[in-house]
């Protein structure tokens, strides 16, 4: 994997869904009472939300992480994301099975005292259940903060990759007319100097001529 956090994060969603497993298929059936069954269940709905929470993360390193790596990371998460939500399933199962038990409980009991307190009891849990679903969400409400903080920061440095490679591009396109103009400039010297070798050996074959006028004309016609 490309990130060392994400593995991190693996391994504690493995170790908290193992954990949840290993209650509802095994401790929730050796219980002995229904508080010890009730507090089973609040341990593995604890358990979930931690999942759930290093889950978040997961997916934010897995945005981040490279191409080549990003799919196999996407997929793990994907993986233990459906692993959760069947458990959660389980776990309302559970719960629906303890309040039908509680019901007939209470169907059979005469005592509005022993009523009372669970009624009380219930409201209690209730109240953890819902601090704990606010903690759950405040901690998802920082991730989503923390990755439109990630993706400003992104498109910021993208924006500034762009504004460099047009700078290059523009550079490059002037740099060619240069070229361009250096070649047109390299043609006409070359031209001129083919001229010049030219009008020079004219210049030498006149002057040889003219040399040749002058010694014949001084020896050979007197």
């Amino acid at each position: 994997m490309s990130s060392h956090k994400f593995e991190l994060l693996d391994e504690e969603v493995e170790a908290l869904l193992d954990q949840v497993a290993d209650k509802l298929e095994f401790a929730i059936g050796r219980c002995k009472s229904q508080e010890e069954r009730k507090r089973i269940l609040s341990e593995i709905e604890r358990s979930l939300n931690d999942a759930s929470g290093s889950l978040l993360e997961m997916d934010i390193e897995a945005r981040k992480a490279p191409a080549e790596f990003r799919g196999t990371m996407a997929n793990k998460v994907q993986r233990y994301q459906n692993e959760v939500t069947r458990y959660q399933g389980r776990l309302e199962q559970e719960r629906s099975s303890q309040m039908a038990t509680r019901a007939a409980l209470f169907s059979n009991s005469d005592s509005n005292d022993n009523f009372d307190n669970e009624i009380r009891r219930q409201v209690q849990q209730g109240t953890a259940i819902l601090e704990r679903t606010s903690a759950s969400i405040a901690r998802s409400t920082a991730i989503a903060v923390e990755t439109e903080r990630v993706g400003t920061d992104v498109l910021g440095e993208l924006g500034t990759q762009r504004e460099t490679l047009t700078r290059t591009r523009d550079r490059l396109i002037d740099t060619d007319a240069e070229l361009s103009r250096s070649k047109r400039i390299i043609r006409s010297m070359s031209r001129n100097v083919l001229y010049n070798k030219i009008l020079l050996i004219l210049i030498i074959i006149l002057e040889c001529c003219i040399l040749g006028a002058v010694i014949y004309w001084k020896f050979f016609m007197k």
